[in-house]
């Protein structure tokens, strides 16, 4: 064989080998999970995948039924088998679910209440078993993140006066620190639990009354102290937040919506230095966040963007948006089983009323 002809074979052999690799990592929609209790699914804030139990949470609201008020609605803590992608129950007795985490080994979910308080639901049983208040002013609990090694739980209070973050022990349900901070001034959005520093890390949307400051907030789960200045995250508007390779964190930037004719932008963060290492174009008006570590991709729930809702794909490596799935219905919750890498994006009104699921292919 010539040298030029095996070059050539050689070549050609390579560029399909980069295609194979770069058709494997597109996300295309492989099934769609129904959820109808009195009605559609309508809407709806964080969803969570636990790999010990193979199962997948969604904060679910909306939908009662007027002429029947002995029906809930929508307003439950909806239990899917992430293993089999079925329904399995809806947790009922919750009056505006919001943040919903996994915790304690699997057992339970702790759901934050529009009411004020926060719901622990029995996984197993499938119902609200327990009530905590939150001691909130005004406002009811959101978003949270747990740390397993600690069995502590922090719940962002993002209306009350001053935003608060709360931390909860799972093994008494009683809240043993607050954290307030009065320069939050458009609240909280997601914590996260780093296992590389054992701290959780709570984005802070706005400081000062400035939509163009924003900020990480550090707290120590053992102390429940804030460590440190918030560091900062500026021209993003930070609602997303979610662990990524190593260092990094997955920054949802809200900024990029059509109204706020800013940059659509989404960044990464390094919880080592407490600096923004990286800022992709492409995509804005994010909420929700997502990683799957083992594929190397990053996802952000896209539902304000400018150019149209959509699921952004991330290349983790690389840095670079290599995809933007169009979707509908307030798309702004994403969460990835990471045995199967089936990802979960519920649309409810204006979209299926259903939770889409996608696979790399």
């Amino acid at each position: 064989m010539s040298f030029s002809i095996r070059t050539l074979l050689l070549a050609t052999v390579a560029a399909l080998g980069a295609t194979a690799v770069a058709q494997a990592v597109e996300l295309k929609e492989i099934a769609k999970i129904p959820i109808k209790l009195d009605a559609d699914l309508q809407s709806f804030d964080i969803g969570w995948f636990d790999a010990k139990t193979d199962r997948y949470i969604l904060a679910s609201r909306g939908g009662q039924n007027a002429k029947d008020t002995a029906f809930p609605g929508n307003n439950a803590l909806l239990i899917i088998d992430a293993a089999t992608d079925k329904f399995l129950t809806a947790a009922t007795g919750i009056k505006l679910a919001r943040g919903a985490i996994i915790v304690n080994d699997g057992t339970e979910a702790y759901v934050g209440d529009g009411d004020n308080s926060i719901k622990v639901v029995d996984m197993k049983a499938g119902k609200v078993v327990a009530t905590i208040p939150t001691e909130a002013k005004k406002g009811g609990a959101d978003e949270l993140g747990y740390s397993p090694k600690d069995n502590v739980v922090a719940m962002a209070l993002p209306d009350d006066e001053p935003p608060t973050l709360i931390m909860i022990s799972t093994k008494d349900r009683k809240i043993f620190a607050k954290i307030p901070v009065p320069n939050a001034t458009d609240g909280f959005e997601q914590t996260i639990y780093s296992e590389v520093t054992g701290m959780f890390y709570t984005v802070v949307p706005e400081l000062g009354g400035d939509p163009n400051k924003g900020g990480m907030l550090v707290s120590d789960p053992k102390t429940g102290k804030q460590v440190g200045e918030i560091a900062p995250l500026d021209n993003c508007k930070p609602h997303g937040n979610f662990p990524g390779v190593g260092n990094e964190l997955i920054i949802g930037c809200n900024y990029g919506q059509t109204k706020d004719k800013r940059p659509p932008v989404q960044m990464i963060f390094d919880v080592k230095t407490l600096k923004v290492t990286e800022t992709i174009p492409g995509i804005g008006g994010s909420d929700m966040s997502g990683a799957d570590v083992g594929l190397g991709l990053y996802y952000t729930a896209s539902a304000g963007n400018g150019e149209g809702s959509a699921l952004g794909v991330i290349d983790a490596k690389t840095h670079k948006l290599i995809q933007k799935i169009p979707t509908a219905g307030r798309a702004h919750s994403v969460a990835v089983n990471t045995k199967t890498h089936h990802v979960y994006v519920p649309e409810g009104m204006g979209g299926c009323g259903c939770i889409r699921v996608f696979a790399p292919m």
